[in-house]
C-alpha cells in the first residue's frame, strides 16, 4: 500500500469534517428545531427554527450601558417560499417576533448550505 500525499490525506480530513458537519445539521433538525409559523400578509408557514439569541451592548453619549437582545431563528431555506422581509412575523410559544434590520439587512446566510 503506498502512503498517502499531503493533498490526499487534507482532501479525507476535508470529506470526514464535511460530512460530520452535514450530520450534525441533520441531528440539530430533528432534535434541536422548534416548530414556528413564518407568517407574511395573511399566509402562514409551519416551519422548524432553531432559536438563539444575541445579546447588544452599547455606550450611550452619557457613557451609560445599554444592553438589548434579539431572537434568533435559524430556518432552512427550502422552507419558505422566498427571502424574509422587514414586517414579517414569526409565531413561536404563543409569542409573535417581528422581523426587524438593525443595520445589517433583516436576514444572513449563516452556513454551508445555506441556512438562515
Amino acid at each position: 500500500m503506498q502512503p498517502r500525499s499531503e493533498y490526499e490525506s487534507a482532501n479525507a480530513m476535508k470529506n470526514i469534517l464535511e460530512s460530520g458537519l452535514q450530520w450534525l445539521s441533520r441531528q440539530q433538525k430533528e432534535f434541536a428545531s422548534s416548530p414556528v409559523v413564518y407568517c407574511r400578509d395573511d399566509k402562514k408557514y409551519p416551519v422548524g427554527a432553531l432559536l438563539g439569541r444575541t445579546r447588544y451592548e452599547i455606550v450611550d453619549g452619557n457613557g451609560f450601558t445599554v444592553s438589548s437582545h434579539t431572537t434568533d431563528f435559524l430556518i432552512e431555506p427550502s422552507a419558505l417560499p422566498f427571502d424574509p422581509q422587514t414586517g414579517d412575523q414569526i409565531i413561536a410559544q404563543e409569542s409573535v417576533y417581528e422581523v426587524i434590520d438593525l443595520g445589517t439587512g433583516c436576514w444572513t446566510w449563516c452556513l454551508s448550505p445555506h441556512v438562515l
